[in-house]
């Protein structure tokens, strides 16, 4: 036995003898010789072979070859090639490439096909079978890391002289930190054709606790660049390798290589061709013969959008030698608009993909509306945790970044501003156990004018059960108060079982239309209108309901109200006094109303938090549907009748056309009620106002009544499609409103002049947004929209509506 092992030990020396040693092993990093940033996917060859490698995303390759390596050859796109010698110093080079001095102008083939174009076909033709979205099931495990930071380092100190001692101080502060670092660890599973889900299992955020920024880098860029749109930040450009790219796109073969399996790769720049317009991308493709895959890509948008500069990068392998998997992702940002201290902020976010595992046995049942799941110990981790994830230690430079801005977070206390930026977005500002209603501080419409008051939610730190709220106010041209208050019971978090019981004396609009699980942010365009409305009455209303989420995609409301409505501009309605059976006419109405609706959002996703749930959206219709049921003689109710609404609303992207927008609303109810819980026409005219999104811009306030109507609001967005310019980039947009209106028994209504909208009533409009850019935050600009049709007003000037636009990126 001693014999074997001395055998076995023997010929295990004279097998390390002959295999190839320490010489043979190349490793470096290849950066850019003016920035000093690490270039990716640079392509390197050894000696003279044709078998080459190429550079991760972080630009580093690892090079093992059976002969000694004499020299390495690089090519770049936008480079100069760099024949780089090897000494006795073979690990941890670090290779500078210069660009070029002239930029490759679009070459004209004057015979034949442009010979990348027979690649991309073959890439487009192969798309479906190479997307790892198309394969039946795949999961994974990302670590992620974002920073943000300000690119002072490459400038030398004497351009900074002269200038504003802060410069300086930045400089300085950022020499060995960033401003912001964070990390996450999260488990993905898919399940074809769109289930997702997403469990982030670690997260560590310089100077928080809170993960409120936890899910940035997973919003930044499309996973896979096989879709038919590629989605950067919260923008779609076309894909260069989708159907009939090469006729928008100018494809430039740059570069071939081969690989140790015989396959070869090519490198492909791209860019949209000149003389075209649309959202488009520019950058470098790897294409590996080896089932005409993508093996790297470089994009970013081939113009600069409103001073975000964008780039991503993505590396895929082949993974168990069966699919093209990305294990690499990369996104930088330059933020233009944003000047810190003269200097433009930037972003870099990392993920790295391991532990793949295709085809898993995975079942719809694992899977629901959250595609993104916080793991409330996520942010309790250990460094033992962390240390199996990181690719590399933490550098010194990210160790003290997060040392020094956890010293900030804690003494500035981070966390309270996060929770003030969530509570923003909900229209509440947290102070200690309460939050103050921001929607009930101040605001403005043409009937209370100025309203002035407060208003307080108890929040999750008192209980994470019962909410109460209360408010109180005062309108400065109506004169007078309003006050109210609503108790709430939380049952069931995940399913989102909720029962609320409310008192509000306050005024609501005559005719108008509420959907239960409406969008009521103070910054959505829709809720404008809200400044110009006119005629209210005031109401005292005692309430109750009982909310919660089923079907999966569904949200559910039961409800009763007990409404006591006055009308307060002297309209009268036509009722039967049932004392004595004679005609009367009223301004009081008491009604009591069941009700039962929903709102149907098909496969839309969500991003649930330890305390709270955000939206992702879908591409599907959102359904509105709201059933109310008016009783009489029950709870002193007055009226008998059946009331149905509904609305519709869809947006989707067109290629090189642009973003159509449609929603539809309707209305019914069967039995002649006052004009309070009719339907208005949904006017929004002043000359010159606010544009209100999903009204009619030329119509009058309660110029028409209805008890049935149907509504067409559509607005296609051209976006920068029709002109682009380098300083000055307007969006376009044109609109079409629609609307159809009956009433039955118009004489029940009295001291009121109103319209029939029977005939139809017709608008269109133009838009120029964007013509003012305010830091980012929201964009302005102008519209005009034009009344025709048989509504058409026999004064020219009258039919025409001037509006400013106001939009928000969020």
């Amino acid at each position: 036995m001693f014999k074997k092992y001395i055998l076995l030990i023997v010929n295990l020396l004279l097998l390390s003898a002959i295999l190839p040693g320490q010489n043979n092993i190349c490793t470096g990093t290849v950066f850019d010789s003016e920035t000093k940033k690490a270039l990716a996917f640079v392509n390197i060859i050894t000696n003279n072979n044709r078998i080459g490698t190429a550079t991760d995303i972080d630009g580093k390759f690892n090079i093992l070859s059976d002969e000694g390596i004499e020299f390495i050859r690089l090519t770049y796109v936008g480079y100069e090639p760099q024949t780089y010698y090897i000494d006795d110093r073979k690990k941890n080079l670090k290779i500078y490439l210069s660009k070029t001095s002239v930029e490759l102008e679009e070459v004209v083939i004057i015979a034949g096909e442009n010979p990348a174009h027979r690649i991309i076909h073959n890439v487009v033709k192969n798309r479906d079978k190479n997307n790892p979205e198309k394969i039946q099931s795949f999961s994974y495990t990302s670590y992620d890391k974002m920073i943000f930071t300000v690119d002072t380092l490459n400038i030398p100190e004497e351009v900074l002289e002269g200038r504003d001692s802060s410069e300086i101080r930045l400089k300085k502060f950022l020499k060995d930190k960033d401003f912001f670092l964070m990390e996450t660890v999260s488990e993905r599973k898919f399940l074809a054709p769109d289930r997702n889900h997403e469990k982030v299992v670690a997260s560590k955020i310089s100077g928080f606790k809170d993960p409120v920024f936890l899910f940035l880098s997973s919003q930044l860029q499309s996973a896979t660049f096989y879709r038919e749109t590629i989605k950067i930040t919260d923008k779609f450009y076309i894909n260069p390798i989708s159907k009939g790219s090469t006729r928008k796109y100018y494809f430039q073969l740059e570069d071939t290589s081969y690989t140790a399996t015989d396959d070869t790769v090519f490198v492909i720049s791209f860019r949209p061709r000149i003389n075209t317009n649309f959202d488009g991308l520019k950058g470098m493709l790897s294409i590996n013969t080896n089932g005409w895959a993508i093996q790297n890509v470089i994009a970013g948008p081939s113009r600069e959008e409103d001073g975000l500069e964008v780039r991503i990068q993505q590396k895929y392998e082949f993974i168990e030698n069966e699919h093209w998997f990305p294990v690499q992702l990369n996104t930088d940002i330059i933020f233009k608009n944003v000047d810190v201290n003269n200097f433009a902020p930037v972003g870099r976010g990392k993920s790295y993909i391991r532990d793949i595992v295709l085809n898993p046995e995975l079942v719809k049942r694992q899977f629901n509306q959250i595609s993104i799941e916080v793991d409330p110990n996520a942010g309790g981790r250990t460094d033992e945790f962390w240390s199996g994830y990181r690719g590399d230690s933490l550098s010194a430079r990210e160790l003290r970044t997060y040392k020094f801005i956890d010293s900030i977070g804690r003494a500035k206390n981070f966390d309270r501003m996060a929770n003030t930026v969530k509570a923003l977005l909900s229209n509440r500002l947290p102070m200690g156990y309460v939050d103050l209603d921001l929607s009930k501080i101040a605001k403005y419409n043409s009937y209370e004018g100025f309203y002035l008051g407060l208003g307080l939610l108890t929040n999750k730190k008192l209980s994470q059960t019962f909410s109460m709220g209360a408010f109180w106010g005062y309108g400065l041209k109506d004169k007078s108060a309003k006050y109210g208050g609503d108790f709430g019971i939380t049952i069931d978090k995940y399913r989102e079982i909720k029962l609320r019981l409310g008192y509000f004396d306050y005024v609501t609009e005559t005719g108008g239309v509420k959907f239960f699980d409406d969008n009521n942010s103070l910054l959505n365009p829709d809720n404008f209108r809200n400044f110009l409305v006119e005629q209210m009455d005031r109401t005292v209303r005692k309430h109750a309901s009982l909310s919660f989420r089923a079907m999966r995609w569904a949200t559910f409301n039961f409800g009763l109200n007990i409404d006591h409505k006055k009308s307060t501009n002297g309209y009268k309605f036509q009722i039967v006094n049932p004392l004595n059976e004679k005609i009367e006419l009223s301004d009081n109405f008491h009604f009591t109303e069941v009700s039962a609706g929903f709102r149907f959002a098909y496969k839309e996703k969500f991003l649930q938090m330890p305390d709270m749930r955000i939206s992702q959206g879908t591409s599907y219709p959102i359904i509105w549907f709201n059933y109310t049921r008016g009783i009489d003689g029950f709870l002193d109710g007055g009226f008998e009748y059946n009331k149905f609404d509904l609305k519709i609303k869809k947006s989707f992207f067109i290629k090189y056309l642009g973003v159509s927008k449609f929603d539809i609303r309707a209305g019914m109810v069967d039995r002649p009620i006052p004009n309070s819980n009719l339907y208005n026409g949904r006017g929004a005219y002043r000359m010159f106002t606010i544009f209100a999104a999903n009204s009619f811009a030329t119509q009058r306030m309660n110029e028409f009544l209805s008890d049935r109507y149907i509504y067409l609001f559509y607005t296609h967005q051209f976006g920068k499609l029709l002109w682009r310019g380098k300083n000055f980039s307007p969006e376009f947009a044109i609109a079409t409103n629609v609307g159809f209106g009956w009433l039955e028994n118009p004489g029940y209504h009295q001291n009121i002049t109103f319209n029939i909208m029977d005939k139809g009533y017709f608008e269109s409009g133009i838009q120029i947004n964007n013509l003012l850019n305010m830091s980012g935050f929201y964009t302005l600009g102008v519209a005009i929209y034009y009344r025709h049709g048989y509504y058409h007003l026999p004064k020219t000037a009258d039919n025409f509506a001037y509006k400013f636009t106001m939009l928000f990126p969020f």
